[in-house]
This record gives C-alpha cells, structure tokens and sequence, in this order.
C-alpha cells in the first residue's frame, strides 16, 4: 500500500461513524448492508455512502448473494495498517535504536537569547 492509500484508510478509519461501522462488522463477522443501516439513525443513502467509503479504500469487502450485499471486515487490509504506519513514521536508524528523535525537543538552545543584540533599523 502506498502512502497514498494509507492515508484514505487513516481518513475513512478517522470518521466516528465508519468507526462504528468497522467495530460493528467486525463484531458480527458479516453483515447485511441494510442490517448495517438498522445499527444507526443515520438515512440509509448516509450509511451506504459510509459503506461505499470502507470498501473504496479496502476496509470491507463485499460478498454478493443475489441481490443481497454482505460485509466484512478486510482483516489483511486492516491487520497491515499499524505496520506501515510504523514503516513510514520511523526511521530505519531510529528504529534499531529503539528511540525516535525529534529535532527541536529536548535540546539545549543552541545560542541565549538574552546575549543577541536587537536587528538595528
């Protein structure tokens, strides 16, 4: 998955509603959309839209059985997320080290403020 594609999974995974409606598959193991759409009082074209979003950037499959849709939980695709997300924000170096260093916190200033003079006009 390029970066591209984990950030719409971060963004669809940031919704309180298509984070409920992740648990709520994963709870159940496969639901109808419309059981689905029941769990909410959300209009059925909102969680459809909602449903259509996870399953757009993989998060939910769909198995169709004649015209019913069921859903699940991609598990792969959500299994990987915390290891690119680890892959991406670490540094191979920093990683080994076991300690992520940022610049600018907690390191000592590197000249005083109080000893430069003012910029003159």
């Amino acid at each position: 998955m390029d970066d591209a594609a984990l950030i719409q999974v971060l963004k669809a995974l940031a919704d309180p509603t298509r984070f409920r409606i992740m648990r709520e598959v994963a709870a159940a193991g496969e639901l109808t959309c419309g059981q689905v759409g029941d769990l909410f009082t959300l209009a059925q074209p909102t969680v459809s839209h909602h449903i259509h979003i996870l399953i757009e950037v993989g998060l939910l499959t769909v198995r169709r059985a004649g015209q019913m849709g069921f859903v699940s939980v991609n598990r792969a695709t959500l299994a990987s997320v915390p290891e690119l997300l680890s892959d991406r924000l670490v540094a191979p170096a920093e990683a080994s080290q076991g300690e992520i260093a940022v610049p600018g916190l907690g390191e000592a200033p590197t000249s005083d403020a109080a000893d430069e003079e003012p910029p003159s006009a």
